[in-house]
């Protein structure tokens, strides 16, 4: 049986929407949030395995949280989804990775992100397990000083996925270019095409609200996308690769793959805007 597995960091996300322009000792009023999820589960790994997960398949993230309240919060959202929880490894701290996602009226966006775990993160046994009997690993930023353990316990016969993020401390050019060599498929923006160099894999280039190009074998296909009017647009890029990857391992060519991303990341955006409140 196909299993998708997941590897990157995790993340409690608090998002709002401001009335204005946050300034240094004034206060500015927050104008939208989501009570619903507040928070809500974030990280890379969280929005391609649940994407995947809707798309019908099996999906398991490997991450890190703390053993407080936070990070079993965190777990039983990724319950509640049905994303499985059994990669997710738990560190000596009451702290879990946090960010808070502040959209402002300019359409600008300050992301403060917390790691929490203070590089304290290690693979056990059973994190070992899942990404050594995986069908389908992807890759995605995470712990700097676990990525090449990793990409070491990637079988030789599990098909590959990058998602590409300009961290150099998650992603140095060492293990980039092992990155690019193994790879069967990386997901990527336009400004990170630099950070790949030459690779055989195929390439997907999301552009934002505007398209999506797909690359394979020298020959590049354009799909074109349709926008939707929402400031809060983490994890669309990531539910684009979960739904990418879901229908590749129903067998559907690149192409077709890319188009079932891009339904996956706007089902995603479309879902948020109609749970928005002001």
């Amino acid at each position: 049986m196909s299993r998708l597995v997941v590897t990157g960091y995790a993340s409690l996300d608090f998002a709002v929407g401001l009335d204005g322009q946050a300034v240094g000792d004034k206060t500015t009023l927050i104008a939208a949030r989501d009570p619903e999820a507040w928070p809500r589960a974030g990280g890379c790994p969280t929005y391609i395995s649940g994407a995947a997960v809707r798309a019908g398949q099996q999906a398991t993230p490997v991450m890190w949280v703390g053993k407080g309240a936070e990070g079993e919060g965190f777990v039983a959202r990724l319950d509640a989804q049905g994303i499985g929880t059994e990669g997710i490894g738990v560190v000596d701290s009451l702290r879990s990775p946090t960010a808070l996602l502040v959209y402002q009226s300019d359409g600008s966006c300050m992301c403060l992100y917390d790691p929490a775990l203070g590089r304290a993160e290690t693979l056990n046994q059973a994190q070992m397990d899942l990404i050594a009997s995986a069908t389908h690993l992807c890759v995605a930023v995470g712990p700097h000083h676990l990525m090449d353990e990793i990409v070491a316990h990637c079988p030789a016969d599990a098909r590959l996925y990058w998602a590409v993020k300009n961290d150099p401390d998650a992603f140095p050019p060492e293990l980039r270019a092992k990155l690019a060599a193994r790879a069967d498929v990386i997901f990527h923006s336009a400004s990170e095409r630099s950070l790949i160099g030459k690779t055989a894999a195929v390439l997907v280039e999301t552009r934002g609200s505007d398209r999506v190009v797909v690359t394979a074998a020298g020959q590049a296909k354009e799909l074109l996308v349709l926008p939707i009017d929402i400031a809060d647009t983490t994890g669309a890029g990531d539910s684009f690769a979960g739904g990418y990857i879901a229908a590749e391992m129903s067998g559907a060519d690149p192409v077709e793959a890319a188009g079932a991303g891009i339904k996956a990341a706007a089902a995603l955006l479309a879902d948020r805007k109609g749970r928005r409140l002001s």
